[in-house]
């Protein structure tokens, strides 16, 4: 009945306050299948549940889901295991990973996964794996949160074993613990920060994607990232945008590790171009984009053919109207392989035409449709 009142009144997001949603297999197919059979097509429902659990059914029935119907909150919280025995939990991180990857396979639903630092027997190198381990899973939200040590609950009752040391008042988070300094709390603060902007956001996907390939982990790349913004002192300033690109070419350009020795700074321009693009129809373009004037004619003619626009998007779109057909679209073009080469960190040089369509944006990441034209 419930349910039924939220998506008759088109509410955007309904979360649900289980803490493993999924516990009950009966009733978690039951709300599932019920969701899905009575979609409004605009609400999306939010669950916190322990993927590591999940059945068969369940991911079958979530890959047939509409784009953005669901979202999964996932707690890892660890990945070492002595730590998930200490905070009385049961994780089996091989079953969580296929989950995770099974249900991306749909390409349908969003997926957000959490790591804690502050835990016992979780010291830096610790975490730095957990990192690392979770980051693989491509999640489409990674959260990094810090203890809080409530009281009343298991952790405040065993806090002084484990050394365990956090702020006297409200959110009563984590300082410091037995494993862990006070400086490396900084510094997985530091990181955070750089997860939230350059991860988080979804603004940076393919320009991140290049740059892991010059760092030994993600997490190395996340942790120069924030100690390039604590020497320039880049903190605390409110960043338009562009500037925050502009920072990822400077870094990488100031960028020595023993893996940087292939990295390509026009590719990589490139690919932040790419990046942008996919976000929004850019009024201005950014200074380290190329030059496009040779172009302009190739660009024109492929909004005035007809046939050509067709080829492309059927009788979707008014051909011979240049001006209404570029309002949502616009044409790039590239002399690499974009997406090959950050996915590989190797350069493929290309004539690439890429086509971005804004009325046909991805529901998960509200990145706009891309198509590669031909325009030879």
């Amino acid at each position: 009945k419930e349910i039924r009142f939220f998506l008759k009144h088109k509410v955007r997001q309904v979360k649900f306050v289980d803490r493993t949603f999924n516990c009950n297999r009966k009733h978690t197919l039951t709300i599932w299948k019920h969701i899905k059979e009575h979609d409004n097509g605009i609400t999306n429902f939010h669950f916190e549940i322990s993927a590591d659990i999940l059945g068969e059914e369940e991911i079958s029935l979530l890959n047939t889901m509409r784009e953005g119907l669901v979202q999964l909150e996932i707690g890892v919280q660890s990945t070492n295991p002595k730590t998930i025995e200490a905070i009385h939990r049961q994780m089996n991180m091989e079953q969580l990973s296929a989950a995770v990857k099974q249900i991306q396979k749909g390409n349908n639903v969003h997926q957000h996964l959490d790591l804690i630092a502050g835990l016992p027997y979780e010291d830096y190198d610790s975490f730095k794996n957990s990192f690392n381990d979770v980051y693989a899973l491509r999640p489409d939200q990674f959260q990094l949160g810090f203890l809080k040590v409530l009281k009343g609950s298991g952790m405040h009752e065993v806090c002084m074993n484990y050394g365990i040391v956090y702020k006297s008042k409200p959110p009563y988070e984590v300082l410091y613990t037995k494993w862990l300094t006070y400086d490396e709390v900084l510094i997985l603060k530091i990181v955070e920060e750089m997860i939230e902007v350059y991860y988080n956001s979804g603004q940076f996907t393919y320009a991140i994607k290049y740059m892991e390939h010059f760092f030994k982990t993600p997490f190395d790349l996340y942790r120069s990232l924030g100690d390039y913004y604590e020497q320039k002192n880049l903190f605390g300033l409110n960043h338009a945008r562009i500037r925050r690109y502009q920072i990822l070419i400077d870094f990488m350009k100031d960028m020595e590790t023993e893996e940087s020795g292939n990295f390509d700074i026009h590719a990589f321009c490139s690919i932040l171009v790419h990046d942008l693009f996919l976000r929004e129809k850019l009024k201005s373009r950014p200074s380290f984009a190329d030059d496009q004037e040779p172009y302009k004619d190739k660009y024109r003619n492929f909004f005035l053919n007809g046939a050509l626009v067709r080829k492309y998007f059927g009788e979707d779109f008014i051909v011979g109207k240049e001006t209404s057909l570029k309002q949502y679209l616009h044409l790039e073009h590239y002399s690499i392989e974009v997406k090959q080469t950050a996915a590989t960190g190797i350069v493929k040089s290309a004539d690439e035409y890429v086509l971005y369509d804004y009325q046909h944006k991805n529901p998960l990441n509200s990145e706009a449709r891309t198509l590669l034209v031909d325009l030879s």
